[in-house]
This record gives C-alpha cells, sequence and structure tokens, in this order.
C-alpha cells in the first residue's frame, strides 16, 4: 500500500468523437489530462490547441439558472437540517443513475416562473421600503392636525415647517418673545431636534425668518392632502395590503421548493458536462485529428481502453507505457488500507510525495496515533470519543470525506483510552482507579520516556532515508547522510549517559569512538558535492553544527509530557470546584452538574485540539525534516467535486 502505479498514455481521435470521448472517460473517472498546450515540439509540428467549444457559454448560462433557483429556494427548504441531516446524509448516485435523472428534469418551467415570482416581490419589498420612508417623514409630524394640502395654499400667512437643533431650544423662544402676528407650535422632539410648525402674517414674515436663520432652522416640506396622521394610516394600509400579496407570493415559492433536490441533481450533472467541455483545452489538435495525453493507474489500464474503444469503436491510435519513475510531472494517487488512509489527510496537508518518494502515511500513523493518545491521556476522554465515532459510523449516512474524518478520531479513541489507563486518569480523576504511571509525581520518569520516544522517531526517520538511498542502491550516500549521523548522535547520547550513570569503562570508550567516527565522517563528507577541498571541509562542518538540532528536536518532544499533564490538571482543578459545590447542598449539586458537563466538554475540546496542532507539528517538523521531501502533483479525477450529493 503506498503511491500508486502510474501509466502514461497517448492517444489520437478524431476532433467529430471528441464529445463521445470524454463521456466515456467521465464514466470511467480515474484519468488526469496532460497540458500539451506548452508542448512546443509538437507546436512546431504544426498542431494547434484545442480551443473550448462554444456551448460552454450555453452551459455556463444553464448554471446560473440553476444557482439562482437553489439560491432562492434553499431559504424555503423543508429539508431536515443539523444532525438529522448528517443522519440522514446525502443521497448516493453513480455517474449513469445521475444523467439518468437528470434527463428526465425539465427545471425550465419551474425557473421561469421563480424569476416571475421573485421579481414581483422584489418589486413588492421596493415598494414597501419606499412606503415605509415616507412614514418616517410624517412620523415626528403626527401631532399636527391640519391637512398638509391646506396649509401649502394658505395665501395671507406665511407658513413655516422644520426642525432646529434642540440645543437652541431655549434661545429660539426668547428670541420669539417679541413677534405678535406669528403662531408658533412644537409638535414634537426627539433627543437632538425640535420639529417646529409656524404660521406668520407677512408683515412679520421676514422678521422670524430672520430668527430662524439665527436659530439654525433647516426647513422641511411635506407632501400630501390629509393630515400628517391621517396620511400614515393611508400608508400603512396601503403596506398590509403589499404585505398580504408577499406573503401569497411567499407562499407559492416555498410550495416550489420540492423541487430544490431536481434543481441539485441537474446543478451537479451541469458542473460535470462544464468540467468535460473545460477538457479541451489541454489536447492538441490537427484538422481533423486530437492528441490527448495524461495518467491513468497502471492497474485500470484495461478498463481504460474499454472505455476508450467503446466511445470511438477502431478509430483511434492508443498508446500506453509505464510513467517515468523520476518524472516530476507524473501525478500522485495514493492508495492505503482502511486504517492507514484515515491519516492521508496529514500527508496532504503537508505536500504530496513526489512519484519516486515513498508515502509517508502509514509510517506517520503508528507515531501520530501513539503520541496523540499521549497527549489527551484521559481514559473518559477516550471513551467519549469512543461512542461517539461509533455511533455516527453506524447511524449517519457519511460521505467518503466525513466516514474517513470520523474513522480518524475513532481510531485516536482507542490510544486516547489507553493512554488514559496507563495514566489511571478517567475524566480528571473522577474514578479513582490507579494506573501504572502517575503523571503527577512520576513527571521526570515521564519527561525522560517522552524524549526517548522523540529519539526512536527521529531515528526512525533517519532510518527511512537510509532505506531510499539503499533502495537507489546509493550505499555511500547512505553511510555519509545517514549512518554517520546514526552513530555521532547514538554515540554522543550513550556518552553523555555514561558520564550520569554508572557504567562499564567499555561502554564509554566504544561510545566515545563512535561519536567521534560518526562526526569526522560528517565532517569529510557532507560538504563533498563542493568543488574545492576548502568547500567541502566548510560545508562538512556546517553540517556537523547541525547536531544542535537535534537537541532541540529531542526536547520539543516534551510536549508528549506537558499537554497530557496540563489537560490533567485542568479536569483535577473542575473536579475539585464541583467537589465544594456538591458541599452546598441542593443548588451546589445542580451547579456542580452544570460546571461538570461544560468544564469537562471544554477540556475536551482543548485537549483534542492541543493533541491534533501538537503531534502534527513533531510530524512536519521533526520527523519529515529527516527524509521527506514532497512537491508531488495531485492526481485529478475526471469528475467535478460534488456538492448536494455523493458521487460513487
Amino acid at each position: 500500500m503506498a503511491i500508486v502505479k502510474m501509466s502514461k498514455f497517448s492517444l489520437f481521435a478524431f476532433d467529430s468523437e471528441r464529445e463521445n470521448l470524454l463521456h466515456e472517460l467521465q464514466k470511467f473517472g480515474y484519468v488526469h489530462f496532460d497540458s500539451l498546450d506548452d508542448k512546443e515540439d509538437l507546436l512546431d509540428e504544426g498542431l494547434e490547441t484545442v480551443t473550448i467549444p462554444e456551448s460552454i457559454g450555453e452551459v455556463d448560462e444553464e448554471i446560473s439558472k440553476v444557482k439562482y433557483a437553489i439560491d432562492l429556494l434553499s431559504k424555503y427548504d423543508e429539508r431536515e437540517t443539523g444532525i438529522k441531516a448528517m443522519i440522514k446524509g446525502k443521497e448516493s448516485l453513480s455517474f449513469e443513475e445521475l444523467e439518468g435523472r437528470a434527463a428526465k428534469i425539465d427545471y425550465l418551467p419551474v425557473y421561469n416562473e421563480l424569476r416571475q415570482l421573485a421579481s414581483e416581490l422584489d418589486r413588492i419589498n421596493v415598494k414597501i421600503k419606499d412606503l415605509e420612508s415616507q412614514i418616517n417623514e410624517y412620523y415626528h409630524w403626527k401631532g399636527l392636525n391640519y391637512p398638509i394640502n391646506d396649509l401649502n395654499s394658505l395665501r395671507q400667512v406665511k407658513v413655516f415647517m422644520g426642525i432646529i437643533p434642540k440645543k437652541m431650544k431655549e434661545n429660539f423662544n426668547k428670541d420669539s418673545l417679541d413677534l405678535n402676528y406669528t403662531y408658533i407650535e412644537a409638535i414634537s422632539e426627539d433627543k437632538d431636534n425640535v420639529y417646529l410648525f409656524a404660521m406668520s402674517l407677512e408683515d412679520e414674515a421676514e422678521a422670524f425668518n430672520e430668527i430662524l436663520r439665527n436659530n439654525s432652522f433647516s426647513s422641511i416640506k411635506l407632501e400630501g392632502e390629509k393630515t400628517p396622521r391621517e396620511e400614515i394610516n393611508t400608508i400603512n394600509n396601503e403596506i398590509s395590503s403589499l404585505s398580504v400579496k408577499s406573503g401569497e407570493i411567499t407562499a407559492k415559492i416555498k410550495e416550489l421548493s420540492k423541487n430544490l433536490p431536481d434543481f441539485e441533481i441537474m446543478y451537479e450533472y451541469l458542473m460535470n458536462k462544464k468540467l468535460r467541455l473545460m477538457a479541451s483545452e489541454n489536447f492538441l489538435r490537427t484538422d481533423k485529428v486530437n492528441v490527448i495525453s495524461g495518467y491513468i493507474p497502471t492497474d485500470m489500464e484495461e478498463e481504460f481502453e474499454n472505455a476508450v474503444k467503446k466511445s470511438l469503436k477502431d478509430a483511434y491510435y492508443l498508446e500506453i507505457k509505464e510513467a517515468e519513475k523520476d518524472d516530476p510531472n507524473v501525478p500522485v494517487l495514493l492508495k492505503n488500507s482502511k486504517f492507514t488512509e484515515t491519516f492521508e489527510s496529514l500527508t496532504s496537508m503537508y505536500a504530496l510525495p513526489l512519484y519516486n518518494e515513498i508515502d509517508p502515511t502509514p509510517l506517520l500513523a503508528p507515531f501520530y496515533l501513539a503520541f496523540f493518545g499521549m497527549m489527551v491521556g484521559d481514559a473518559g476522554y477516550g471513551i467519549i470519543m469512543l461512542i461517539g465515532t461509533l455511533i455516527a459510523l453506524r447511524v449517519a449516512n457519511l460521505s467518503e470525506s466525513q466516514e474517513k474524518f470520523i474513522r480518524f478520531f475513532h481510531y485516536l479513541s482507542y490510544s486516547t483510552i489507553a493512554w488514559g489507563v496507563i495514566y489511571g486518569s478517567y475524566f480528571g480523576g473522577i474514578i479513582p482507579i490507579k494506573g501504572l504511571v502517575d503523571p503527577a509525581n512520576q513527571y521526570q520518569e515521564l519527561l525522560v520516556g517522552s524524549m526517548v520516544f522523540g529519539l526512536i522517531h527521529l531515528f526512525f526517520g533517519l532510518g527511512i532515508k537510509g532505506y531510499m538511498y539503499i533502495r537507489e542502491k546509493k550505499y555511500f550516500d547512505a553511510l555519509c547522510d545517514v549512518g554517520f549521523w546514526y552513530m555521532a548522535v547514538a554515540g554522543g547520547i550513550v556518552f553523555l549517559l555514561t558520564i550520569v550513570t554508572p557504567m562499564a569503562a567499555i561502554v564509554k570508550t566504544i561510545s566515545l569512538a563512535v561519536m567521534v567516527i560518526g562526526m569526522v565522517g560528517i565532517v569529510l563528507t557532507a560538504g563533498r558535492s563542493a568543488a574545492s577541498v576548502g568547500g567541502k571541509l566548510a560545508g562538512g562542518l556546517y553540517e556537523l553544527y547541525g547536531i544542535s538540532g537535534y537537541v532541540g528536536d529531542i526536547v520539543s518532544y516534551s510536549r508528549l509530557m506537558a499537554l497530557g499533564l496540563s489537560g490533567g490538571f485542568i479536569a483535577s482543578s473542575i473536579n475539585m470546584m464541583i467537589d465544594m459545590l456538591f458541599s452546598k447542598g441542593i443548588l451546589g449539586i445542580i451547579i456542580g452538574i452544570v460546571v461538570f458537563l461544560v468544564g469537562q466538554l471544554f477540556n475536551i475540546f482543548l485537549s483534542l485540539l492541543g493533541a491534533y496542532v501538537h503531534t502534527l507539528r513533531l510530524t512536519y517538523v521533526e520527523f519529515f525534516g529527516k527524509f521527506y521531501e514532497g512537491g508531488g502533483r495531485n492526481f485529478k479525477l475526471f469528475r467535478n467535486k460534488t456538492k448536494y450529493i455523493n458521487l460513487k
């Protein structure tokens, strides 16, 4: 189980048969097309890049219509959500079933009706907002009991309506005391303004207007025939009528939401159809023939040939050969056991391996499992993970990615339980069962153990590098870049131990000799790629200085102990709080139960998150740093990533 062996194919087919060919290859799925538009040797021979068919525009338009309907109808979708939706899961269809379902769906009549209803609903909503803004204009003038139209038609007096800042009110009242032929009324106030209505005879209007200007008056002009209150009532009646219409239209749209599953099927079908059309941009062509190149899994050659033959009959030329091992353009597809494949996401997050590398997933999985459990280190938390993941796997209809994610934590739960039993930790010690190790009192032994695990992890990674050299028959490189490092680091560790721990003199002598040989070997060979002797020695000395990095790497594994202790101490603190609350009677017991549930759930979240991140760190930096290069290209299945269904 490792990197899937690839074969490269070259295919010559008539341009007229391209659509049939791509259709059959999409059913097959496991095709990764190689882009030929940068192959200058082929372009120099007169071949041209295949242009994407104009029909792509029609497909994009259809996708736009379907997406519009999905976005609109999703607001009124009455299907289950949350846990119920997860349990039910997405519908699973084969590619043939998807096409069959899509062929029976006539979505345009529903789409057109939705467009019409949505347009009418938008028009009503705009009208309602416009009416509401009119109400806001009248709102502060509700106390004005004069018809607006009558006020605008007065001839003998001049009417003033507007606002002055509230801070100017006292000054305005003082300035207005000497007016004899002006009627002033404060209709309403808010926190900032006073809403004024005034009538003044022509002889005094100019003087009053000057007072208003001096007090920052802003004029307001109201439109209408009735009093402001009557206008508001009329508008509210119109809004109510429009709201009824809006409700009727919304009910019709809600009724059409039963068509949402059909639109989702059409979306998935059209996205795959678009992918087929877009694939053409990878091809080259003559007047009548397409030149196609790409990669397929070697163990699927026969299925691939059958798909080509089914679509093209005998009018084609196909050549398949084993992909070159050292070609960096060969796409990478991983294939592992059911246990190991759940850890593939960790490898992908860092970088896929090159085609000529080894898949590090099976190698990192056991260490990740052990380190994660050690960092959480509570059997109670592990049991919760175990029960939760078992229920999800047994009850819920999960997609492939969801199932892998749940199984990932399912496997981690066993390690968490095992380390919890070793530590004797059950929800932070709420269940008094003695473990093999007491972290609170034996932290020094635990620290040493963590560093021993780290040393094993590092040496294992270094050993993988040696294996890769030996596999490629680079025995001298294996000795220089791996063997001497083993000798220098292992010899140095044993030599240091002989200083602090009584051991036979021969052990000290041998370890010193091994360390010195390793260091001398590093100095003499690590810079062997340099041109000059001085450059070789300088490179070797620089590499030897890197031995200090091993010290930092080994110390980094102390987090295995630290995270386990921190999670345990937090859980113990929560339990101490509960003991104090339980001693306070019934109310204390009730509050204590709540504190226990909330506190322990929060600590579970922190512990799992911390363990996930820090184990990743140990994997990516310390472990991968010893042997893994990465940078491989992902094998792209000739299928669109689905959103609403599971495509088998």
